[in-house]
C-alpha cells in the first residue's frame, strides 16, 4: 500500500482509478519490452516461446493475421494456449493467495467489478465487430488487406499477391485475451503490488505485466499476435492507426 496509514479499502479504491484511467491511454507500446514480457510469460508457464511475435495494427487486423498467417507460416502456429498461459497461471495464483473469503476476497471482487463496469460497453462492442461468420478475406476493404498482407510478410517471404490468392476466411478470435481488461488481472495486480503477496503471485508476474502491456493477445504455441492500442478513445469509441474505427453505443 502507499502509505502508512493506508487501508486496505481506501488502496483498492486508488488501484482502480488508475487502473480504469491507464485503459483509457494511447501511448504506443514498447515493442522490445513486451516482446521479453511474452516468452517470460509463455517460460513462466512452462511453455517454450513463441518462434514469431507478430503487432497488429488493430484488433481487427490482428484477427485477419491469425487467419491468413498459417497458410504461409514456415512450420505450424500450433494450439491456443490461452488457457495454459493465462487462466490456468491466474487460478493457480488466487488458490496459493487465499482469498476466496474474507476482506481481500471482498476487495478483489470489488475490483473486478470496476474494470467491469468501466469497459463493458467497449468489450461488448468489440466482440460484436468481430463476431463475423467465415467472411472471405478477398471481399475485405483494401486498407485492411494492405495492413495484414504487410503484417504477414514482415514474418515470411511471401507477397502480398500470394495473401490475397490464398483466399483465407475469417476464423474469429474467442480464444482472444483482452490485455489489463482480462478477468483477473486487476486483482492478482492488487494483490502483489499493494497488499505484497509477492511469493503466491510470482508466478503470474511477467503474465501481469504482459497484459497491463498488451492491448489485446491471441496465444498460440508458435505465435503470438499482439494488436496495438487504438490512437484515440472518445464517447463516441476507439480508432486505430489501421483506419478501424470501433463504435460504442452510448448507454450500453
Amino acid at each position: 500500500m502507499n502509505t502508512i496509514t493506508d487501508t486496505p479499502t481506501a488502496a483498492a479504491r486508488r488501484f482502480l482509478h488508475v487502473w480504469t484511467t491507464m485503459l483509457g491511454l494511447t501511448d504506443r507500446p514498447d515493442r522490445p519490452r513486451v516482446e521479453q514480457l511474452v516468452k517470460d510469460a509463455y517460460r513462466a508457464a512452462g511453455l517454450p516461446h513463441p518462434r514469431h511475435i507478430i503487432w497488429c495494427a488493430s484488433p481487427l487486423t490482428m484477427a485477419w493475421t491469425r487467419s491468413v498467417f498459417p497458410l504461409v507460416a514456415d512450420r505450424p502456429v500450433g494450439p491456443s494456449v490461452a488457457d495454459l498461459l493465462v487462466h490456468e497461471p491466474m487460478q493457480r495464483a488466487r488458490s496459493a493467495a487465499r482469498v476466496e473469503t474474507g476482506e481481500l476476497a471482498t476487495l478483489c471482487a470489488d475490483l473486478e467489478r470496476g474494470v467491469l463496469a468501466a469497459t463493458k460497453a467497449r468489450e461488448q462492442a468489440l466482440w460484436d465487430a468481430l463476431a463475423h461468420d467465415d467472411l472471405p478475406f478477398p471481399d475485405q476493404p483494401s486498407w485492411i488487406k494492405g495492413a495484414v498482407a504487410g503484417t504477414v510478410t514482415l514474418h515470411t517471404p511471401c507477397k502480398a499477391a500470394e495473401v490475397m490468392a490464398a483466399a483465407p476466411r475469417y476464423q474469429g478470435i474467442g480464444d482472444a485475451v483482452l490485455g489489463a481488461m482480462t478477468p483477473g488481472t486487476i486483482s492478482l495486480s492488487f494483490l502483489r503490488r499493494r497488499i505484497g503477496l509477492l511469493a503466491e503471485t510470482e508466478g503470474v508476474a511477467p503474465l501481469l505485466d504482459l497484459l497491463m502491456e498488451a492491448h489485446m493477445l491471441i496465444a498460440h504455441a508458435n505465435v503470438c499476435y499482439i494488436s496495438e492500442a487504438p490512437v484515440l478513445i472518445d464517447e463516441q469509441g476507439a480508432y486505430y492507426v489501421d483506419g478501424w474505427e470501433l463504435p460504442v453505443p452510448a448507454g450500453r
